[in-house]
């Protein structure tokens, strides 16, 4: 909490966006900081990173959280997290997202994984902005009586676009050919994913807090919308890919680097 404390100084957050390790083996071998924990280590994890937001966020605030579940493993740690939720009396529930991400490639003997769950909680009643998705409407309906006369849903909409529901069908799982492609960040979200999370749930100027950097994705988003986001990971090279991806930015435009490496100068050693 106290790290917390520091990286953030006398701001508050308007809005916390954390992708937490998930308590799975990430790219079938453990690392020091991404290896699998017993489930009451994670949840005691859990509840001091969640804490530690909580103390340097705004009256009013969002806060969302990627988790996953394991189906090998009973599908923890996502329904023990959520429980875990309840204690934190200042948080509201709002709504549990699923993001589809399509694989090219499954398992022959069960439905193929392609989703990302995100959890949606406020503190206190903050502002939330209707963004819309890039799908056209298309579909008529939803018939109404409006001032004495019958109307559909295409009169009544203040878009020609759809709403994004909780479930997110438009958004491609980041991979190679994506310019925003980090390689090496296999748990990479992708950048509008987290420009939806911003643009709806916070204002410009607004501070943005993610404790779990990874790929740099929240830094990215900050900075092109207009947002000042603090971000800190203890894995030293996810934070070294953080700073670099910002920089490369702010240099070149690019959101990422596709297939090249992050860290040139290891090419030229081998």
């Amino acid at each position: 909490m106290r790290d917390v404390e520091n990286l953030m100084g006398k701001a508050k957050a308007s809005l916390a966006v954390n992708d937490p390790p998930y308590n799975v083996v990430v790219g079938n071998a453990n690392t020091h900081n991404l290896s699998k924990i017993d489930l009451p280590s994670y949840l005691d994890f859990s509840k001091k990173w969640v804490a530690a937001t909580l103390n340097v966020l705004a009256s009013n605030a969002h806060f969302y959280v990627w988790m996953g579940a394991d189906y090998r493993d009973n599908f923890q740690p996502l329904p023990d997290f959520m429980i875990l939720m309840r204690e934190f009396t200042t948080l509201k529930a709002r709504n549990f997202i699923t993001i589809r991400n399509q694989r090219g490639f499954g398992t022959q003997k069960n439905w193929m994984w392609v989703r990302q769950e995100l959890l949606h909680y406020t503190k206190g009643n903050p502002n939330f902005r209707v963004v819309y998705t890039d799908i056209p409407k298309i579909l008529r309906g939803y018939y109404k009586e409006v001032n004495g006369r019958i109307t559909e849903n295409l009169e009544r909409s203040k878009s020609e676009m759809i709403r994004p529901g909780n479930v997110w069908v438009d958004i491609q799982q980041v991979f190679y050919r994506m310019e925003e492609n980090v390689p090496g960040c296999y748990a990479q979200k992708p950048l509008k994913a987290i420009q939806r999370i911003i643009e709806s749930s916070s204002n410009d100027g607004d501070f943005v807090l993610d404790l779990f950097a990874h790929s740099g994705t929240t830094l990215i988003a900050a900075e092109q919308l207009g947002r000042t986001a603090y971000t800190a990971d203890i894995d030293p090279i996810f934070a070294e890919v953080t700073i670099r991806r910002l920089e490369r930015y702010r240099k070149t435009g690019k959101t990422g680097w596709q297939w090249q490496n992050p860290f040139p100068e290891i090419d030229q050693i081998f």
